[in-house]
This record gives C-alpha cells, sequence and structure tokens, in this order.
C-alpha cells in the first residue's frame, strides 16, 4: 500500500468526485474553501493506493508549528471496504507523521444518531478508530448548537500532552481552517 501526496488538480480530478459521492452535503466543504485551504499549506490531500489502483483518500489539516494533525476526512472506496485496507492505511499515516505528537479525528457521538442504523454505523466507527489506538478525549464539541462530535486521538509520538494542551493545538487548526469568529461563535467545548 502506498499514501501518495497528491495536488489540487489531481485532488480535483480524481479525489472530488468520490467525495461528493461518499460525503452527504451538509458534512462536506465546499471546493472553494479546499482550494483555499490547500493554497495557504494548511490541508494536504492524500491518495490511498493499492497495486497502483486508487482505493481511498485522507483529507488532512495541519498548521506550522502545530503538534497535532487532523484527518478531516478518510474515505476507502465502496469496493476495497472490509478488506482490511483502512485499517493498513491508518497504520502507515500514523508511522509516516511522526513528526507530530498525535492524529485527531471527530466522531459523531455514539447513540445520538437519527436511527437505530445511524447509531450502528457511529459504533463501527468508533470501534474501528478505537481498535488502531484512538482514544477518546474526556469532551464533546458542539457545532451549529446542534451537531456533537467526540474526539478521539491517535498517538504518534512518545510526547504525551494533557488534553488542554491537545485542545489549544485543535482550535489553533480550527481557527486557521475555519476563521476564528466562525469558530468562537458555533463551537463549544461540552
Amino acid at each position: 500500500m502506498n499514501l501518495l501526496n497528491i495536488g489540487i488538480e489531481e485532488f480535483k480530478k480524481v479525489v472530488y468526485p468520490k467525495y461528493i459521492k461518499i460525503f452527504p452535503k451538509e458534512e462536506r466543504k465546499e471546493l472553494k474553501t479546499i482550494e483555499d485551504n490547500f493554497s495557504k499549506n494548511m490541508t494536504r490531500f492524500i491518495k490511498i493506493c493499492e497495486n497502483d489502483k486508487f482505493i481511498g483518500f485522507f483529507i488532512i489539516n495541519t498548521i506550522p508549528n502545530n503538534k497535532y494533525l487532523q484527518l478531516d476526512y478518510f474515505a476507502i472506496l465502496e469496493p476495497y471496504r472490509n478488506k482490511g485496507y483502512g485499517t493498513k492505511a491508518i497504520i502507515l499515516l500514523k508511522e509516516q507523521m511522526k513528526i507530530y505528537d498525535g492524529i485527531f479525528v471527530e466522531v459523531e457521538k455514539l447513540g445520538l444518531g437519527e436511527d437505530e442504523q445511524d447509531n450502528i454505523l457511529r459504533e463501527r466507527r468508533v470501534k474501528f478508530y478505537e481498535t488502531l489506538g484512538f482514544e477518546k478525549l474526556n469532551f464533546d464539541l458542539k457545532w451549529y448548537g446542534t451537531l456533537i462530535l467526540s474526539v478521539y486521538i491517535l498517538s504518534t509520538s512518545m510526547h504525551k500532552d494533557n488534553e488542554n494542551e491537545i485542545l489549544k493545538n485543535m482550535f489553533e487548526i480550527y481557527y486557521l481552517i475555519h476563521g476564528k469568529e466562525k469558530v468562537e461563535k458555533n463551537c463549544q467545548v461540552i
């Protein structure tokens, strides 16, 4: 398996059509926002390949002098799911991102799904991340007054920060990716 950093043109041509198919509209960022953050070197695109076949992707956010990386979007394409590729991809990402202290991901809070099927999907996501060593932090984030996300972190180094330090680093990323005013107005730590 290979993780390949790609540029904006390849992202738009190869990954973006899959991105809009996989992620519901309310979960996606606008292409212009993605392009702007890429041009500022805050967003990176990683194509996941197996034997030269495109099987999935990561969209990650990082900023200079920050100890953490945000795994913003992660998907394995439909024909390749449930075959262990997601696990291999995360393990490889962790190995390649040892310059950071950790990788954080937000997952919709367990038990708050729209229906039983949504709750089962959330439980599967959490189990997947926990199996790979992600640990739930002791806080959740409430976005736009209704969306509650739990934060999980995967340590990539021997250094362990306390949760306040992790939260500080997370919000530095949020402020630059989304805009400080928007984050302060719409994101609450609970």
